[in-house]
């Protein structure tokens, strides 16, 4: 269902905060999560980036050029707003249950499913590709005994070990600070020139650390070089509710912003040409590497002002089927990866580019990841976690 919703406030006023159920975030969360399902599909298509099964391009393919586009332009944005989507619910429900029921909740509800995909389901995941790969010939528990210490990993749930980690560090600073309710009022909405130094300064940050930390080196799948991005959006996710930003946002800012996102990325495609290519555009004292982590930021912002704005004015409302995918969205998050890996099996054997099989393997992963879980999370025991 679509609705339009009253125009946003200025941007000097400063709302309090609301308590009822924003479902434009909910569907904004269930797009995100269809977004990430056709991430991973890009990548097994061809795409850059790491992911567990992925299908050589033919020579003279243009999937690897285009799918990268795609990856990179997800990349800039999308993790990041998931992350301010929860620093946005954050406050209220440590509010709402208080210092222990909160820690008990985030490690049911974040540690339970990463641990059981760590140890359990990735292993399973990694044996299913090493068949269709035709990399091996033993059983599962055969395969186990010999290789599970390679085997075990986070995965995709590298983002729910890291929304632990930030629930810990916010609910340690409630503890220390002593505030039994969320501070509301105190910050005013930022102003175009906030967010510039905003920008300019969370790219600075992320140039310095990929110094030490390039994109693509990991620890327990947290790519460091990403997180100061990740952390600023989720500190911004936490403010933004206690000062009510998000009505604020208004599509002037979506549009000033996108044309600055425009120039960026120009900006940024003559820092490539002229430091070296794309190659080096992970990490270290270069004019592309430096050019990459600013671009980030700037694309971040802009995308994220304009879904916020546009599923604001359009989708703050659910019928059946929204409801019941925003409802599902956790748990598609997390068994998104086998339908992705078994359903591109099936594409490969499409006599297409892979750039024609990429809409249909997202169509084919995103329908049946959203139908299973629904059904995963109903069942008796699960529906506390999922």
């Amino acid at each position: 269902m679509i609705a339009s919703t009253p125009a946003a406030r200025p941007s000097h006023e400063v709302p309090a905060p609301g308590r009822e159920r924003l479902l434009y975030l909910d569907n904004l969360r269930t797009f995100l999560t269809g977004l990430v399902i056709c991430h991973h599909s890009a990548i097994a298509m061809g795409g850059s980036g790491g992911w567990y099964y992925v299908l050589p391009p033919p020579p003279g393919s243009p999937a690897p050029a285009i799918l990268t586009l795609f990856t990179a332009i997800n990349q800039s944005f999308f993790m990041s707003l998931f992350f301010a989507i929860s620093g946005f619910f954050t406050p209220a429900s440590y509010d709402a249950k208080g210092r222990r029921s909160f820690l008990r909740d985030r490690f049911a509800r974040l540690g339970i499913p990463l641990l059981v995909y760590f140890f359990l389901l990735n292993p399973v995941l990694v044996y299913l590709v090493a068949r269709f790969q035709g990399r091996t010939g033993d059983g599962f528990l055969a395969s186990v005994s010999r290789y599970y210490p390679v085997m075990v990993g986070t995965g995709p749930l590298w983002f729910v070990l890291a929304l632990l980690i930030f629930a810990l560090v916010y609910a340690g600073l409630r503890i220390v600070s002593g505030r039994e309710r969320e501070r509301t009022g105190t910050r005013p909405f930022p102003g175009a020139r906030q967010i510039l130094r905003f920008v300019l300064a969370v790219g600075a940050v992320a140039f310095v650390v990929r110094l030490l930390f390039p994109t693509g080196w990991q620890i327990l799948g947290l790519q460091l070089g990403y997180f100061p991005l990740y952390i600023a959006f989720f500190v911004f996710g936490v403010w933004a509710h206690g000062n009510g930003w998000l009505d604020c946002l208004d599509r002037a800012q979506a549009r000033r912003w996108g044309r600055g996102a425009w120039i960026a990325s120009a900006a940024f495609v003559a820092a490539v040409a002229l430091g070296g290519g794309p190659d080096r555009v992970n990490g270290g004292p270069n004019l592309a590497a430096l050019g990459y982590a600013m671009w980030e930021p700037w694309l971040c912002v802009a995308i994220s002002i304009r879904l916020l704005v546009w599923f604001r004015e359009r989708f703050a409302t659910q019928g059946a089927l929204a409801r019941h995918m925003a409802r599902s969205a956790y748990t598609a998050y997390i068994i998104h990866p086998f339908f992705v890996v078994c359903g591109t099996t099936l594409v490969a054997r499409l006599p297409v580019d892979p750039l024609l099989r990429f809409p249909v393997l997202c169509a084919l992963a995103v329908g049946t990841t959203f139908a299973l879980s629904d059904v995963i999370r109903r069942a008796p025991g699960l529906s506390r976690i999922l």
